[in-house]
């Protein structure tokens, strides 16, 4: 009676797993669902109230709070909490992650933010492996998903430190957004197949109108086929200081854009020079 120490049951029938301090409340994730503690003062000092059903999170450390609200990993999906209630969002890559995710080493999935580039990174095992080797990315701000293969099972955002900082399975510390080298690998970027229209007529690329930062710092790829289970063939690379010689015929197209040198290349949006087929 002399203080306003209590306790609440949630309604709910899942375990709390995690909770968070968003722009005055507080997020509380269980395993199904999601709820909100808001401050209200005596006597009742708390009010809670249920965001999301359907909505848990998959691990313990798969939410972070940003500005807008507060983003994280489900069993079966990623949801997004942006102050009022809880949505599922859309996800471009979604069974690529979760029917190679390891069941068995789900409670490892780790999530950082990136405030610097408005970026929600998870880390995740895949397959048969017993710790994190894969990840999965939304840029909230532009509204694109990346995936790719990168061991990191802790870390933090920038703030003390002029990088984020983070870790491996192996105890290794990573400054991270740093240099070129990328552990050598070249970072690209792929499309999703490019049809016309529902995709009944054959396309006939022949040529490519590219807008680079700098001409020649990336190549470009084609891969094409007739049918989603034909064997897709590659054209390229071709350099579009140059782009001489880009001439393939397919159903479907993608393209892969890769650096050709550790360097800061970028490109914004491509055109493609496309003549329709027949449907055959």
């Amino acid at each position: 009676s002399l203080n306003e120490a209590g306790d609440i049951e949630l309604q709910s029938s899942g375990a709390i797993m995690c909770g968070l301090q968003i722009r005055g409340r507080t997020l509380i994730l269980t395993n199904i669902d999601a709820h909100v503690a808001t401050y209200q003062g005596p006597p009742y000092v708390y009010g809670f109230e249920r965001a999301g059903t359907s909505c848990g999170t998959i691990s313990r450390m798969s939410a972070v709070a940003v500005d807008a609200g507060a983003y994280w990993m489900g069993s079966k999906g990623f949801f997004m909490y942006n102050g009022s209630t809880v949505q599922e969002m859309p996800c471009d890559v979604l069974d690529y992650v979760f029917n190679d995710m390891s069941v068995t080493q789900k409670s490892k999935v780790f999530a950082v933010h990136n405030s610097k580039y408005g970026e929600i990174w998870w880390f995740y095992p895949s397959g048969a492996s017993l710790e994190n080797n894969r990840y999965v990315m939304l840029d909230y701000k532009e509204g694109h998903w990346s995936i790719g293969e990168l061991s990191r099972t802790s870390g933090f955002d920038y703030g003390v430190f002029d990088n984020p900082i983070w870790f491996d399975s192996a105890a290794n510390i990573y400054n991270q957004e740093s240099g070129m080298n990328h552990g050598g690998v070249k970072p690209y970027a792929e499309t999703g197949p490019i049809s016309l229209g529902n995709g009944d007529n054959v396309m006939r690329v022949t040529g490519l109108v590219s807008d680079e930062l700098t001409f020649g710092d990336a190549t470009f790829t084609f891969k094409a086929r007739f049918h989603p289970n034909d064997t897709e063939r590659t054209y390229g690379p071709f350099n579009v200081a140059n782009p001489k010689g880009v001439r393939l015929t397919g159903r479907q197209v993608r393209v892969k854009i890769e650096g050709n040198d550790l360097t800061d290349w970028r490109v914004g949006r491509q055109r493609l020079s496309v003549v329709e087929g027949g449907k055959r």
